[in-house]
């Protein structure tokens, strides 16, 4: 009798052990997901498009010298962007550079959503980020979006941003 007890206690660690070790696997591979996400975010592709990003905001620097003054509403704000942004000498490149960034913050959206990544973690390094690049490029989105005819297709984004701002209160 007491071996069956002994033989039902080593099976119930067993099976307690594989359900632990399942757990912290899973929590490792969200941790290399969420850190993979951050090596990417420093790669040439997505350097490239930030570079191109910032580069439009080299020309016109009264824009920027209005936005951090606070002299801009909201409203006054994207129809100073919608203004310049639609008639910008590199609006292509632009336009390449705002979808690759989307596809980027979509797939990190997507991750953190899941509980496929480690949202602490993509938190930590993302949010204030995220936060920044969705007011900013806000209007731009909604030019892109108007132009091509598609739901706002920085809905995501804009989740994204929510979310870490109600993670901050």
């Amino acid at each position: 009798m007491s071996l069956k007890i002994i033989a039902t206690l080593i099976a119930v660690f067993g099976i307690w052990k594989y359900f632990a070790d399942q757990h912290s696997e899973r929590v490792v591979a969200a941790q290399n997901r969420s850190l993979g996400y951050i090596e990417r975010f420093g790669g040439s592709d997505l350097v490239a498009a930030r570079s191109r990003l910032l580069a439009f905001w080299q020309d016109y620097p009264e824009l920027v010298i209005a936005t951090k003054a606070g002299g801009l509403t909201e409203p006054g704000y994207a129809l100073a962007v919608d203004a310049v942004y639609t008639r910008h000498k590199n609006r292509k490149q632009m336009d390449e550079a705002l979808f690759r960034m989307q596809v980027f913050l979509d797939e990190l959206s997507f991750c953190r959503k899941s509980a496929a990544c480690d949202a602490a973690i993509l938190d930590g390094f993302f949010c204030e980020y995220v936060g920044r690049f969705s007011r900013s490029y806000a209007p731009f989105y909604a030019r892109l979006s108007n132009d091509i005819g598609a739901e706002p297709i920085d809905a995501s984004l804009r989740n994204l941003a929510n979310e870490c701002a109600g993670a901050d209160e």
